[in-house]
């Protein structure tokens, strides 16, 4: 009678490809998963730098009661023809329109303005004289990041 030993080298093998396979697929979740922590901790410090600076710049248009020549003395900005521009770098200091990753836009009331990749800032007139309403956005070449109106009586 004849024993036959069977080899377990084959099991053996067989065992450490799955095992491979489960590490493999494992790793390449967490990577997956740390790439959209990053991505999500970049965009939402780009927000709260941009909420910071549109609330600084809404907070001064009030100060210098909607005066757009007043709030880029105050800024050491230009003012043209309703709108004042306000250029960042990419870690958020004033920088030239050359070297700007983010602009901070101040448009009065029956302005109109068109950003890239689509949307537009068109603050709605009051009426009114003794009441003024702009909007205040923050925008990159991929578009809009955030937007706020300003409005106040200025009675």
């Amino acid at each position: 009678m004849a024993v036959h030993k069977t080899s377990r080298s084959g099991l053996f093998l067989l065992e450490l490809m799955i095992v491979i396979l489960f590490f493999a697929v494992t790793s390449a979740v967490c990577v997956n998963l740390f790439v959209q922590a990053h991505l999500t901790s970049t965009a939402g410090g780009e927000l709260t730098a941009a909420t910071r600076e549109v609330q600084s710049a809404a907070e001064w248009l009030k100060a210098a009661d909607g005066d757009l020549e007043k709030l880029a003395a105050q800024l050491d900005a230009k003012a043209a023809d309703g709108r004042l521009d306000l250029y960042f770098d990419i870690g958020w200091n004033r920088t030239g329109a050359q070297d700007a990753i983010y602009t901070v836009t101040v448009l009065c009331a029956g302005q109109r303005m068109v950003l890239p990749g689509g949307g537009e800032i068109a603050p709605a007139p009051t009426g009114r004289e003794d009441y003024f309403s702009a909007v205040v956005a923050v925008w990159n070449e991929k578009g809009e990041i955030l937007q706020i109106p300003v409005e106040k009586y200025l009675g």
